[in-house]
């Protein structure tokens, strides 16, 4: 008889020990649903660009900062505003100095007054990109990346394209190569003094 209380109490404890299981793996898999559901629910983590910027500085990389391709001669000569260090592999060969067709007559005084015109400044201080004789007055990739474009826009698009087009796109390329130095030099033109906007001071080197 003690034998067959035995057997059936050992039925017992094995069928709660199996209740008891079961129960746990239930709950285990509800807690996982509800972590699910609330993760599902919670606000994704915002992207690095949405939370860098505010939404004054955005506006303003935005209308100034180019992007894209330039329709002229990009697809041309493979460079693209939104990769500037390659940009600048393809584009600083082309300038005076090292070009193998040099500039002269015409052009050249051409190249010499858009040079005069502006500089990248917030690289190395010079105040031009070329000297009057027409030579650089900046040793840096970006200034020649900026000059480069120059000549070759006066030599494929000279006769289309005038001064002050061709000096717009070398500043285009200064915007992308100093991002912020670009922004908060309009800011202060503006008068609206920020503290410096999240973007790269530099893209590419020097």
């Amino acid at each position: 008889m003690q034998k067959k209380y035995g057997i059936a109490l050992m039925f017992v404890l094995v069928f709660m020990l199996i209740i008891n299981q079961w129960q746990l793996s239930t709950l285990n898999k509800m807690a996982a649903m509800a972590s699910s559901q609330a993760n599902a629910a919670a606000p994704a983590n915002p992207t690095a660009s949405e939370t860098m910027l505010s939404p004054e500085i955005a506006a303003v990389a935005s209308e100034l900062l180019a992007r894209g391709v330039p329709p002229v001669y990009g697809a041309k000569l493979g460079v693209s505003f939104d990769d500037p260090t390659a940009a600048i592999n393809v584009l600083a060969p082309l300038e005076q100095d090292t070009r193998l067709n040099k500039l002269t007559g015409a052009l050249l005084q051409r190249y010499i007054a858009i040079g005069q015109q502006t500089a990248c400044e917030f690289c190395c201080g010079a105040t031009t990109l070329v000297f009057p004789d027409g030579s650089k007055a900046c040793a840096c990739a970006h200034s020649a990346a900026m000059r480069g474009v120059i000549a070759y826009l006066l030599t494929t698009e000279g006769n289309t394209m005038s001064d002050q087009q061709i000096l717009a796109e070398a500043n285009k390329w200064k915007s992308v190569f100093f991002p912020a130095p670009t922004v908060q030099k309009y800011l202060a033109s503006q008068g609206r003094q920020t503290a410096s906007p999240a973007l790269p001071a530099q893209v590419g080197g020097c």
